[in-house]
């Protein structure tokens, strides 16, 4: 027997209260584009009180934009969200087919106006340089923090080349021929954090962009963060 596409949809817990014992199951999937940038977010929940999975664009718009609720909540896998739903008396979790069939209104993101960060030119070498920022809602706690240094073997930046102290490191990596390094950053006290991807091409298919947006989108949120966009800035 064939084994089941692995889960790609992203699954919380919501708590009624500051407790840890959950109220909710909300499955979110950011909508992207082919280049790995976010237009929207589509999202269902189940309550016990409701009985049923429910469309609910504002609580994915709310668990960005209030730190008392976002506090509720918990980035789990599609396992731990099972054990939960059941406990809820909502049984076993749907497969992700019939959990997007359930999706009904869209929580659109805004659209910005593109930014240039960085030259306009590509390197030498290049025929293309782009940047891509995915911002996150929330806070990483020390242990997300060194988990994430760790497992992105960010290398530390020198104090000089950033004075506000926002920046904690940077890495790169080599796929298929294309040059690509991130850094995390913080964005303003309590604001948020940002992981900034920049992509120097070489000629060939770039499936390795939005391939490596996902991963690091999946890794921060596995360690507290929320995600709330992904853009395009140059």
């Amino acid at each position: 027997m064939p084994l089941p596409p692995p889960r790609q949809l992203d699954y919380y817990l919501l708590a009624a209260d500051e407790s840890a014992r959950p109220a909710a199951v909300v499955v979110e999937d950011l909508v992207l584009r082919d280049d790995g940038t976010a237009i929207g977010i589509d999202n269902v929940t189940w309550t016990a009180t409701g009985g049923s999975w429910q469309c609910t664009p504002a609580l994915s718009r709310d668990l960005r934009a209030d730190e008392r609720l976002r506090g509720r909540v918990r980035a789990v896998d599609a396992g731990t969200a099972e054990t939960a739903l059941r406990e809820l008396g909502g049984g076993d979790l749907p497969d992700e087919a019939l959990l997007r069939a359930r999706f009904g209104d869209f929580l659109p993101l805004p659209s910005a106006p593109l930014l240039r960060l960085g030259p306009a030119q590509a390197p030498p070498g290049f025929r293309d340089r782009h940047v891509y920022r995915i911002l996150f809602a929330g806070d990483l706690d020390r242990a997300g923090l060194q988990c994430l240094r760790l497992w992105w073997r960010l290398e530390p930046v020198e104090p000089a080349a950033d004075p506000s102290g926002r920046l904690v490191g940077r890495a790169r990596r080599a796929v298929d021929g294309h040059e690509l390094s991130w850094e995390l950053r913080r964005i303003g006290p309590g604001l948020g954090w940002a992981v900034d991807l920049t992509a120097c091409l070489r000629d060939g298919p770039a499936a390795g962009v939005p391939a490596l947006l996902r991963d690091l989108r999946q890794l921060a949120r596995a360690h507290g963060l929320i995600p709330v966009s992904v853009e395009r800035l140059g």
